[in-house]
């Protein structure tokens, strides 16, 4: 469960038409239930995006707070309510990069890209946690363009929405799509 103060996002009133799709008008000091409504729905999504950039759990919910100020400023531009989750996720995914590219600003150390120990594991729940972890650190380490349409790919939206998310076209998302799908098997050990 993510703890977020809702005192500075006051001023935010959406009416929420499904899980993905929001009606949204000018700022309305009185209600911030349907906020709360639009972080329930899509806070585990934003968690998600964050944690393929963050790996420190106290920086990725730093990073959610951040991605939901920005949605509250953000949500009087929305144009087509019905790209709420896309919207959520481009905002996820500029704010991400930024505290990345900070970051390497901030950083002395080099990096290193060395996967995980595959070590056998003990049965199959513990053998699915580590090929998610193994997976999630495949993704930190594809380059950002790369890594910014697989993260969206594995929140299960469409190329279309990529491709708005990104602000990039239809046909680009997809050859990225490709070449990062090609890294992460080439990471996981399958050349094909």
């Amino acid at each position: 469960m993510i703890w977020i103060d809702l005192a500075p996002l006051a001023n935010l009133t959406c009416k929420i038409a499904s899980s993905s799709a929001t009606v949204c008008r000018s700022p309305d000091v009185s209600n911030i239930a349907e906020l709360e409504q639009i972080i329930e729905v899509h806070a585990a999504m934003v968690r998600r995006i964050a944690s393929a950039y963050e790996r420190h759990p106290d920086r990725v919910d730093d990073l959610a707070q951040d991605v939901w100020i920005a949605v509250w400023q953000a949500l009087p531009r929305l144009n087509d309510p019905s790209t709420l989750k896309s919207y959520i996720a481009r905002i996820t995914q500029n704010i991400c990069v930024t505290h990345i590219r900070r970051a390497l600003l901030r950083q002395t150390q080099p990096l290193t890209g060395a996967l995980p120990d595959r070590a056998p594991p003990i049965d199959e729940a513990t053998a699915h946690a580590a090929q998610l972890t193994r997976l999630i650190e495949a993704v930190r380490n594809l380059p950002d363009n790369l890594k910014a349409v697989a993260t969206l790919y594995l929140e299960e939206m469409p190329i279309k929405e990529i491709a708005i998310a990104l602000g990039i076209s239809e046909s680009n998302a997809s050859v990225r799509l490709h070449r990062a799908k090609s890294a992460l098997r080439l990471s996981f050990g399958d050349p094909s």
